[in-house]
């Protein structure tokens, strides 16, 4: 490789020929459109002659280097002797990595004027540049890492990034080939589409341009004609899809000007139990961090999602799941769900059945191995694997005495893995920091999805009842669904509903338990909010008892600023330190940051509880627990740690009232003595406050 040097005095002159790779400086490139005879070439260049508008282009990248403090650079035109066929063959051979290993690519686009990019002449221009239609042109969009454009004039236009929508609209390349996924993803088929609407000088070279491409190399013979150099890049295709031991499938099918019979690549399968749901809003931010850790920096295969249930993991995966099969041809996406043994086992076997590996007849039991040595195998193109609901840690690590879901799972560098989980020590055992951690929605979000999910999109048009009903609901997507299919199913209005969850707790969990139906969920799962987290509940007591008397204790405070010091005390700080894990872990609670109490030495940390996992909780502990006892309980506690009205108490005393008086306005029968001292000091309290009102 030869490049372009800045010399000290700011002149311009030709480096010896790089032999190797790592001898090879850091360099910009450039891009653009030849115009016949008004090109500057390696002679002219060595002789100090040639077209001035050819000195234009060199001179213009040369500045842009030096503006990104780059000394070298490359240009087409005078860096490689056409005159020695050898280097020519080795150039085009080379000139996708060369694009690749580049610092900088910068576009020059001779026929795009200097103009804002909003307006309609220059969106116009640049849809109608000439550099959009040239053969060679397609691997300099693709290659490198960093592509810039510029008009005629030298002014900046915006990267490659920032217009990947408005490229994607002038070539149909997917908007993830443009941002870096890897090109294996897209199939034969697709990436010779790309280049159905370009053309070269040389017929020849419609073949040649697309070498890098593919990724294959050949010898150039210039006379042979476009069909036969595509019959020749055919072949090298197939062989370098056979020492991969890939399967080519016969699929004929005319390409343009009939130059050769289509390719086969791997054929993709998919099995996917969902339909897209044409419901999803929002959630750019997670979305593109997937796309981006997953499929363009891929510096990871395998993510977790984790997060309360009902925040729409499920959906999350679901609708990356279809923007991969959308854009990425070539890809597999498989969804197995970790409910249980049974479900995973059942899916292995659909898919075992879908790819016709194995033999007939095979047992779901020899499914799973089957799935797990095929898709870790050289055979398997490239595939994307969703496990979703890996909630419970026995089923997916195993115990002693069974093997769990990780050890079916496959492993190979053609393969991504997206897992979708309620905890966070299952998150982070499977796949350590590369973790997305799902919330509720963003308001903007939310107001979004419950237009897009009622009938009647007047009910939204009432922006304060709308925003309540938001914020009674935490804008949890599922919540959000649930009110929306009540408001549909009984035609009224949201300050209706409001009234209904505001007016008694028995209405509140009356409609938060009422299922529905959602075909993006799983079929025997349950829908109402109340119960997507009995599971949860359950295992929580299964796994940590404490955690679970914690948890029962809060659901009977507020369930905001529960200060550390106002739960019940347990036998070691490492104890209770596990436990506050445990339920964070879950997304029940979260810690709020360390806070300061006159009165107590040091700072403390406070927790809120998810507001519906507070109402849930309490539902869980009438229907499955002792209701009474746990009350009974909580307020013998509080009547014990409530501290007098000395002064000094103060800022401890404002802490815990909320506290306190939620437990006294319970309508559970309880320990006449421990009331009675808490409604004590309670109406001390507020007294000394100046609460008189409430104290009486």
């Amino acid at each position: 490789m030869r490049l372009l040097e800045i010399r000290q005095d700011g002149t311009l002159g030709l480096t010896g020929n790089f032999m190797k790779d790592e001898e090879v400086p850091a360099y910009a490139i450039l891009s653009h459109t030849w115009v016949a005879g008004k090109e500057v070439t390696f002679d002219e260049f060595i002789a100090d002659e040639g077209h001035e508008a050819g000195y234009n282009k060199i001179r213009f990248c040369a500045r842009q280097a030096e503006r990104d403090g780059l000394r070298y650079f490359w240009v087409d035109t005078c860096c490689i002797n056409k005159a020695d066929t050898v280097e020519l063959q080795h150039a085009i051979n080379s000139m996708f990595r060369w694009y690749q290993k580049a610092a900088r690519c910068y576009v020059f686009l001779s026929d795009v004027p200097t103009a804002d990019l909003e307006t309609p002449t220059l969106k116009q221009a640049l849809r109608n540049s000439r550099w959009f239609t040239r053969g060679w042109t397609l691997q300099e969009l693709l290659a490198p890492q960093v592509v810039s454009f510029f008009s005629k004039d030298g002014k900046h236009l915006g990267t490659r990034h920032e217009l990947r929508q408005e490229i994607h609209e002038i070539t149909s390349i997917p908007v993830a080939a443009l941002t870096g996924a890897s090109l294996d993803n897209f199939s034969i088929e697709e990436r010779l589409s790309w280049s159905e609407r370009r053309s070269t000088t040389r017929e020849e070279d419609m073949a040649y341009c697309l070498l890098g491409i593919f990724g294959v190399f050949t010898y150039l013979n210039y006379g042979e004609g476009q069909n036969n150099a595509f019959r020749r890049l055919k072949k090298v295709i197939e062989e370098d899809l056979r020492e991969s031991s890939q399967i080519l499938e016969a699929n004929v099918s005319q390409r343009g000007l009939s130059t050769f019979d289509k390719l086969s690549s791997c054929k993709a399968h998919y099995h996917i139990p969902f339909p897209k749901n044409q419901y999803f809003v929002g959630r750019k931010e997670e979305l593109d961090l997937l796309n981006q850790k997953l499929l363009v920096d891929r510096n990871c295969q395998k993510m977790s999602i984790v997060g309360l249930g009902g925040t729409g993991k499920t959906q999350i995966a679901l609708q990356f799941a279809y923007a991969v099969k959308e854009s990425m041809s070539a890809v597999s996406i498989f969804w197995v769900p970790a409910l249980s043994m049974e479900s995973f086992e059942q899916a292995c076997a659909s898919i075992v059945a879908l790819l016709k590996i194995g033999q007939v007849g095979a047992g779901e039991d020899d499914a799973k191995e089957l799935l797990r040595e095929y898709l870790s195998s050289d055979r398997a193109a490239r595939w994307l694997l969703v496990l979703d609901n890996a909630d419970d840690p026995d089923l997916v690590f195993g115990t002693e005495q069974s093997s769990g879901i990780l050890d079916y799972l496959p492993e190979s560098e053609k393969g991504i893995t997206l897992f979708t989980t309620r905890t966070q020590e299952v998150a982070v055992s499977l796949t350590r920091g590369d973790v997305l951690e799902l919330g509720s929605m963003s308001r903007g979000d939310a107001t979004q999805f419950l237009e897009k999910s009622v009938i009647n999109k007047s009910l939204v048009q009432d922006s304060e009842a709308a925003g309540e009903l938001l914020d009674e609901l935490a804008c949890l997507p599922l919540a959000i669904a649930q009110a929306a299919s009540y408001l549909n199913m009984n035609r009224t209005t949201i300050v209706k509903y409001l009234h209904l969850i505001r007016s008694t707790e028995q209405d509140l969990l009356s409609l938060m338990s009422k299922e529905f139906r959602d075909h993006t969920r799983y079929k025997d799962s349950t829908n109402a909010i109340a119960s997507t987290w009995v599971v949860s509940f359950k295992q929580l007591r299964e796994r940590d008892q404490l955690a679970a008397e914690l948890l029962e204790f809060m659901s009977c405070v507020e369930w905001k600023a529960i200060p550390r010091s106002l739960l019940p005390k347990v036998q070691s700080e490492e104890q209770m330190e596990h436990a506050i894990g445990t339920l964070c872990g879950y997304s029940f609670a979260s810690r709020r940051n360390d806070v300061i109490l006159e009165g107590v030495e040091g700072k403390e940390e406070w927790y809120d509880l998810h507001r519906l996992v507070h109402l849930a909780t309490r539902i869980w502990v009438h229907k499955y627990g002792d209701a009474a006892r746990v009350t009974e309980s909580a307020i013998e506690h509080v009547a014990e740690v409530f501290p007098t009205d000395d002064f000094a108490n103060r800022a401890i005393w404002r802490a815990y009232m909320p506290h306190a008086l939620r437990l006294l306005v319970t309508k559970h029968s309880c320990n006449v003595k421990d009331r009675a001292c808490l409604i004590l000091w309670v109406g001390r309290c507020l007294s000394f406050d100046g609460r008189i009102g409430e104290a009486i």
